[in-house]
C-alpha cells in the first residue's frame, strides 16, 4: 500500500487506488462534496476537521483526505462547487491548532475536466491537533473511523508525543524505606564499576544522579515515576497496574471471546527488574507450557518445547520495558491451546502497520521508557545474563528462534495497546510422532524443579518400552 504522502504527490498515478473498495482505513478517507443544503456543507466541514485532527494525532505516516469521491469509489469531482463555497469548506482547517495540512487541486484527464481536492495531513510530533475553544475537541484515527479523544486518550497522547516526560515526572515524596535495598545495591555496584567511580556514592546521591529521585523546594526529594517503578519494593502502591498477569485457557486464540474459566492465573509484581527475573525463572522451571518428548533417529529422546523460551522471554520483557505505565491496565501473558498472547498498554512508538508479522517488518529501536531501558541494562539474572537486549536484536532473535522450531514469526497488533502472538502448531508437530511420543502438561504449573523430575520420569518410562 502506498503512503499518504506518495499518493498526495502523484495522485494521477494512483487513480485506481483512490476508487478501490478498501481505500478508506487508518491512513485514507474520501468524501463526496454535496452542497444542496447548509446542513450537508456543515456536516462535510465537521468531517474534514475530524480527519485532519485524527490524522495529525494518530498516524506517524500522516493521512490523506480526498474530496470529490463518493463512498462507493465513484468520482464525482468538486467542479460543481462555486469558489466561495469551496473556499469556505477548505478553510475549516484554520479552526484547528497544531497541524500542517497541505492542499492540492488535481484536474483529471477527462473531457469535463473533473477536479479533486486532496488534503494531506502529516503527523504532529509534539502537539495535539484540536479545535480552538475553551473546551477543545480533538479526535484519533481508529481504522476508518475518527473517534473523539477521551481525557484518558489525551493524557496518553501527551505521553506518547513527549509533551510531558512521564519518566521524570513527580510520583510521590521520597522515602528510603520504600526502596528495594537489593535492587538498589546491585544497580549501584554495577553502575559505579562501569563509570570507574573514584569515590563511593550515597544511595540518595546515586538516585539523584540518574533522575530516579529529584530535589524540589530546597532539600526535599521526591521519587520520579521511573525511579519508583524501578527501585521501589512495591510499585503497585502508586501504579496498581504495574504487574504481569499470567493466565491459561483451554481454548484456541481464535476462541478468546468465549474462553471460559482459567486453568491458571498468577500475578508477578515488585520492582521491574525483579518482575523480569521471576518470570524468567517461572517460564523455565514451571509447566505452564507443554513439552513434546520424542524419539531421536540416533537413539534416545529429544525434548521439543511448545515455544522457544527465548521468544517468550523477549515478548514479555519487551512488554515490561516498553509499556505505557501511565495506563491503567496490566500486562497480560495468556497461554491458549494453539498460541501465546502477550498484551501490554500503549502502541508501538514506531510507524508500523496495525497488523504485521516479524517475517516482513523490522522493528527499529524507538523507546518509550528510555531511562527504564538504560537502567535495566545494568541488571543481570541469576545466570548472569542481561535482562534486556536492544529491541532490534531481541525481535530478530524471537523470529529466528521460532523459525528454528518450524513455527511462524510472531504476529503483532498495535493501536492503543500492543499484542504479540506466538503460535505453537503443537498438534501438527506432534502428529508425525504420535505413536511413540508423549507430552508433559500438568493441570497446574508446579513449583520450580518438579518439571525436570517429571520429564526425567517420562523419559525413563519410554526407555523401558524400547
Amino acid at each position: 500500500m502506498p503512503t499518504p504522502k506518495e499518493v498526495f504527490d502523484n495522485p494521477l498515478q494512483y487513480l485506481d487506488f483512490l476508487q478501490a473498495a478498501d481505500f478508506e482505513g487508518q491512513y485514507f478517507e474520501r468524501k463526496e462534496v454535496r452542497i444542496d443544503t447548509s446542513n450537508q456543507i456543515n456536516t462535510l466541514k465537521d468531517k474534514i476537521k475530524q480527519c485532519i485532527s485524527a490524522f495529525a494525532n494518530s498516524n506517524r505516516a500522516g493521512g490523506l483526505l480526498i474530496l470529490g469521491i463518493a463512498d462507493d469509489g465513484t468520482i464525482k469531482g468538486t467542479q460543481h462547487v462555486d469558489e466561495q463555497t469551496l473556499n469556505g469548506i477548505l478553510q475549516v482547517a484554520r479552526d484547528l491548532s497544531n497541524h500542517a495540512t497541505q492542499l492540492k487541486e488535481v484536474v483529471l484527464p477527462t473531457s469535463n475536466e473533473t477536479r479533486l481536492h486532496l488534503l494531506y495531513t502529516p503527523w504532529t510530533p509534539n502537539g495535539i491537533c484540536e479545535t480552538f475553544a475553551d473546551f477543545p475537541k480533538t479526535w484519533k484515527r481508529f481504522g476508518a473511523q475518527c473517534l473523539p479523544l477521551t481525557e484518558q486518550d489525551r493524557e496518553q497522547l501527551k505521553r506518547d508525543k513527549k509533551i510531558v516526560d512521564f519518566e521524570t515526572s513527580y510520583c510521590c515524596p521520597y522515602d528510603p524505606d520504600e526502596l528495594d535495598k537489593e535492587v538498589v545495591e546491585e544497580f549501584k555496584s554495577v553502575f559505579l564499576e562501569t563509570r570507574d567511580a573514584q569515590y563511593e556514592y550515597s544511595t540518595e546521591a546515586l538516585l539523584l544522579n540518574i533522575d530516579a529521585i529529584r530535589q524540589i523546594e530546597g532539600e526535599k526529594c521526591v521519587f520520579t515515576n521511573a525511579g519508583y517503578l524501578f527501585f521501589a519494593s512495591n510499585p503497585r502502591k502508586h501504579f496498581p497496574s504495574a504487574h504481569v498477569r499470567v493466565l491459561r485457557f483451554e481454548v484456541d486464540v481464535e476462541e478468546s471471546g468465549a474462553r471460559g474459566a482459567t486453568t491458571f492465573d498468577k500475578d508477578f509484581y515488585g520492582p521491574l527488574p525483579n518482575i523480569i527475573r521471576k518470570l524468567r525463572t517461572f517460564f523455565r522451571d514451571s509447566a505452564l507450557f507443554r513439552t513434546m518428548i520424542r524419539r531421536s533417529s540416533n537413539g534416545g529422546f529429544i525434548e521439543d518445547p511448545e515455544y522457544p523460551l527465548l521468544a517468550v522471554d523477549e515478548a514479555v520483557v519487551n512488554a515490561i520495558i516498553h509499556r505505557d505505565y501511565g495506563a491503567t491496565t496490566a500486562i497480560h501473558c495468556i497461554a491458549y491451546r494453539n498460541g501465546l498472547v502477550v498484551e501490554n498498554p500503549g502502541g508501538i512508538p514506531q510507524e508500523v502497520p496495525r497488523h504485521f508479522s516479524l517475517a516482513d517488518t523490522v522493528l527499529s529501536s524507538v523507546l518509550r521508557n528510555q531511562k527504564i531501558v538504560d537502567w535495566m541494562r545494568f541488571m543481570k539474572d541469576e545466570r548472569g545474563e542481561s535482562l534486556v537486549r536492544a529491541l532490534s536484536e531481541g525481535t530478530r532473535k524471537m523470529r529466528q528462534e521460532m523459525e528454528n522450531l518450524g513455527l511462524p514469526a510472531p504476529n503483532y497488533e498495535t493501536s492503543q495497546h500492543t499484542s504479540v502472538t506466538l503460535y505453537n502448531h503443537f498438534e501438527e508437530r506432534l502428529a508425525p510422532h504420535a505413536a511413540y511420543t508423549t507430552t508433559s502438561k500438568p493441570e497446574t504449573p508446579p513449583e520450580q524443579g518438579s518439571v525436570k523430575k517429571a520429564l526425567r520420569s517420562i523419559g525413563e518410562r519410554l526407555a523401558k518400552i524400547q
